[in-house]
């Protein structure tokens, strides 16, 4: 109530003005605010398209921290592995049935292949049952959208499988790695509550083949 008075006051001409106090708060609340959607923004870049799922289901992938998130089909998001403990993930061999467009050759200790498809590949815990393109809490695999530049960016530079590669983002955010397969433009997307290091997501790269089935997303 004390602070429904305070702005009507001010709103009235009649406060005091602002302290230097009140002034630094409002400034660092807003520079979380513009950390945080940048953070997302970056995540995400490239990363909107529109895939099929089943016969005609048209999905855009819009998950976005700052704003309102996209529908899932179910509840939360399982805990990654290892964020309890502040250690990393091992990387282990894969031993599923070869997904469609990506093969595998390791993946994250405790993650599972969700969902594969020609366009999209998500790695997830056991019992996450959200819809495979909502990202959160995963590593994605996917081609460039045919309507980016068929570039890798800036970023640090990395080498994988002698390619040229980018990876975008540091300790704590969503990281991505785009880096050249032959003519494919790969995005490895990791998410930031992942622990992952950079060389484990270079490495988990170059475990990845692109398939003949692989398509790239489009917008």
């Amino acid at each position: 109530m004390n602070d429904l008075t305070d702005r009507l006051a001010r709103l009235d001409g009649a406060s005091a003005s602002p302290t230097e106090g009140e002034i630094s708060g409002d400034l660092a609340r807003a520079h979380t605010a513009l950390g945080r959607r940048r953070r997302t923004r970056a995540a995400f870049a490239g990363a909107g398209l529109t895939l099929g799922v089943g016969a005609a289901l048209g999905v855009v992938v819009a998950v976005s921290a700052g704003d309102d998130p996209a529908p899932s089909l179910a509840g939360p998001v399982s805990p990654a592995p290892g964020r309890d403990q502040g250690t990393t993930i091992d990387l282990v061999a894969y031993t599923g049935a070869q997904p469609e467009g990506f093969e595998l050759a390791k993946v994250p200790e405790g993650y599972v292949l969700q969902g594969s498809d020609s366009f999209v590949l998500t790695l997830a815990t056991p019992g996450d049952d959200t819809h495979p393109l909502n990202f959160e809490g995963k590593v994605v695999i996917m081609l460039e959208s045919q309507d980016a530049a068929q570039q890798v960016g800036e970023g640090q530079d990395v080498t994988v499988n002698g390619e040229p590669g980018v990876l975008k983002g540091g300790p704590g955010e969503t990281r991505i790695l785009r880096y050249f397969q032959g003519e494919h433009l790969v995005m490895v997307q990791v998410w930031e509550t992942i622990d992952l290091t950079d060389e484990q997501i270079v490495e988990l790269a170059e475990g990845v083949t692109v398939t003949d089935d692989v398509e790239a997303g489009v917008g």
